[in-house]
């Protein structure tokens, strides 16, 4: 018996290790399959030359975060694949998200109150994609932790059971969830008003750089094999006699040169604009995508903590509101509204007061909240389907046999990708080396290889840079920082060695210009939007290195005098329209006339003519407080002049444009602060108004994948 049982068991064990090593030969044959990635990325025009001469598998129209995700999905299956994009790789929606990839609070609200099943696959699908999206690019994701208020005792039990199943469900080794009291809140988030809050759970999400994660996605599929172009317009798509769609009609926005693509199969992932796409393909197709415009506020960091952000979904309004640390400052966010996508929508000034209104209701009012305050503010589309309850992304194939991509969020954006490739390999017949995809289990991004937490410290120890420099490069850049560093100037003084600043608050240096350009930034607005973030960070810092990016561009790019002015006009129109630099142009419609005689107004805008002695339109506060006594001011009283600076639209700490300078001397001359309150008042109903309409129409959960 026992001698029978011993050769079952090696019987067995020789079965186990026999099928043990027939997994590992099929999977190595599988990875043989796999084509391998590039030593260096191709050149933009390399890719051009290649779009002449090849016919391809796949063409994906559309280069934000699922288009490129397609792109990368079918290189990595051995597809012969093109990407192009009218604008630059995530230059839409994807840039202008809230930068978190998450599990969907929203849905598994949906799912345990009313006990839908297809909410909770959804959080389970969620859930997982974040574990892979943070293991296809360790170096651009980060957990972080988020504070949820609890204003009522009795919200306690939901919110406990809510998040344990949350944090159960997240797959790997995870951070848990933890209850502070309100004494613990506040310590952790001082600005929050003490009544009604009765403590916060504080769970984890995953946050990275969007622009920046969209990009790696793209070059790596570069890389793969991959042809990828930005600034290619699609004017036209190319059919065969049966009139199916095989290629499109695409022209270079930098020369005007036309090429016509031709590819077997052609998926539209052009997200607010799926519906123009869809109609050069059949002009009697319905509407399949609705658009919600969503803004958002970059304000200083003393807005939130540095290392935790705060979501509450019931303010008193019924408004879900939230802070994030994000790169050094805070983003908060957000109002939503339907309505149509379009190439001029921006923030407006009641947009940015109907916003900071809402953090004025929420935080202690002690706590001063200025228009000031607002470094940037920028807004995107966000493209739903529309007539289905069912999903939160739609993949369909149109009369034209073109695939079209409705829908999708950053979390879900490598799941949409795959299955739209599926689907194309089985609607066009291709045959790839793989008919799975490997972007979720043997794909790793861009510099993501080799990349360690504590790698910026070689950089500090081997190259002199300074310590946010070296972290900021590595957590950008992953294991591509060393051939920043090495191609980096010198920073012209003893310590740091290396790392020329563009600007001394942030830690971006000339050296990243000329990698954006190698990362094919085409255009200013590319480099300073969504090679380095700046742009949308801070709007005026942005607009001060232009000249410096704009020099090193053009000797890197031979740009004529003429092109390098035209690239600096249209950066400064991009800051002013999409970066909120330019909203200040509609206070006119916002102000009411200054409370003071026409001999005065003369008087004060001669005094401010004089102290402008650079003509820069603006004049530094402790100026304009030196100059008082000669303007016949004896004595400024310190709450006045904090009341004064608090009430006014300022448009950067310390200082003020004419029209402020003026509405500072009103406030002055009168002792009191009566005239700014009824500014106050105006706003306050213009700001309603926009409440009014907009009333945060919340998307459904099982539309949107939950979450922020």
């Amino acid at each position: 018996m026992t001698k029978l049982f011993q050769a079952a068991l090696i019987t067995g064990g020789s079965m186990l290790a026999y099928s043990n090593s027939a997994r590992r030969q099929e999977q190595q044959n599988a990875e043989q399959k796999v084509p391998q990635m590039k030593r260096e990325l191709p050149t933009r025009k390399m890719n051009l030359d290649a779009f002449r001469r090849t016919e391809y598998d796949i063409l994906i129209i559309g280069g934000g975060a699922v288009g490129a995700g397609c792109a990368l999905d079918a290189a990595t299956r051995g597809l012969k694949t093109a990407l192009v994009e009218a604008d630059d790789f995530g230059s839409g929606t994807s840039s202008k998200s809230t930068k978190l990839l998450h599990g969907g609070l929203r849905d598994l609200d949906q799912a345990l109150t009313h006990f839908d099943a297809a909410a909770l696959r959804r959080v389970r699908s969620s859930l997982k994609e974040c574990s892979h999206i943070a293991n296809m690019a360790p170096h651009l994701n980060q957990s972080v932790p988020i504070m949820l208020p609890l204003h009522h005792w009795w919200q306690a039990p939901g919110y406990w059971l809510k998040l344990q199943i949350y944090n159960m469900m997240t797959p790997g080794p995870s951070k848990g969830v933890h209850y502070i009291n309100a004494t613990q809140a506040l310590e952790i988030f001082p600005m929050m008003r003490r009544r009604d809050l009765h403590g916060a759970f504080i769970y984890y999400e995953t946050q990275h750089d969007d622009a920046r994660m969209c990009l790696a996605i793209a070059l790596t599929a570069a890389r793969y094999g991959a042809d990828v172009c930005n600034h290619m317009k699609v004017v036209e798509l190319l059919r065969n006699k049966d009139q199916q769609i095989i290629g499109a009609k695409v022209v270079d926005q930098l020369t005007n040169k036309t090429y016509r693509i031709r590819a077997r199969m052609v998926i539209n992932a052009t997200g607010p604009s799926t519906d123009t796409l869809r109609r050069l393909e059949d002009v009697k197709s319905t509407p399949s995508s609705q658009s919600v415009w969503a803004s958002h506020l970059v304000l200083p960091a003393f807005y939130c903590p540095a290392q935790v952000g705060l979501f509450d979904p019931h303010t008193k309004n019924g408004a879900a509101i939230f802070f994030l640390p994000w790169q050094g400052h805070t983003l908060m966010g957000t109002s939503d509204e339907l309505h149509e996508a379009n190439d001029l929508a921006r923030p407006s000034e009641l947009e940015i007061q109907y916003l900071l209104g809402g953090i004025k209701n929420y935080i202690n009012p002690n706590f001063d909240v200025r228009r000031c305050d607002v470094l940037a503010v920028w807004g995107g589309y966000k493209s739903l389907p529309v007539h289905t309850r069912l999903n939160h992304h739609v993949i369909q194939r149109g009369v034209g046999n073109m695939i079209s991509i409705v829908g999708g969020t950053w979390t879900s954006y490598r799941l949409v990708a795959e299955e739209a490739v599926t689907k194309a390999i089985r609607i066009g017949k291709l045959h790839p080396l793989r008919d799975q995809s490997i972007t979720a289990s043997a794909c790793k991004l861009d510099g993501a290889v080799g990349w360690s937490p504590n790698m910026f410290i070689r950089l500090v120890q081997d190259f002199g840079l300074d310590d946010d420099v070296a972290k900021h490069l590595t957590n950008t850049y992953g294991a591509n920082a060393f051939k920043l560093a090495v191609g980096s100037n010198s920073s012209g003084g003893a310590y740091p060695i290396a790392g020329k600043r563009l600007h001394q608050e942030f830690p971006y240096i000339e050296a990243e210009v000329r990698q954006g350009i190698r990362e094919y930034a085409c255009h200013l607005v590319d480099m300073v939007a969504r090679r380095m973030r700046v742009a949308f960070l801070n709007v005026q810092a942005t607009e001060q290195i232009l000249p410096r990016v704009a020099d090193v561009m053009s000797t890197e790019l031979n740009w004529s005098k003429s092109r390098k002015q035209r690239e600096l006009a249209e950066a400064r129109k991009f800051l002013s329209q999409q970066m909120g630099l330019g909203t200040k142009d509609e206070r006119a419609k916002l102000s009411i006339p200054i409370k003071m005689s026409v001999k005065q107004v003369a008087k004060y805008a001669a005094h401010f003519k004089e102290m402008d002695e650079q003509n820069t339109g603006f004049v530094a506060i402790n100026k304009c407080c030196a100059a008082m006594k000669s303007m016949g001011v004896k004595e400024i009283p310190v709450d006045l002049m904090h009341n004064v600076l608090r009430d006014i639209d300022c448009h950067a700490q310390g200082k003020v444009d004419l029209y402020e300078f003026l509405l500072l001397m009103s406030a002055i001359v009168h002792g009191d602060t009566a005239y700014l309150r009824y500014a106050k008042l105006y706003l306050e109903q213009k700001v309603a108004a926009l409440g009014v309409r907009n009333k945060l129409r919340q998307t459904p959960a099982d539309q949107t994948g939950g979450g922020l």
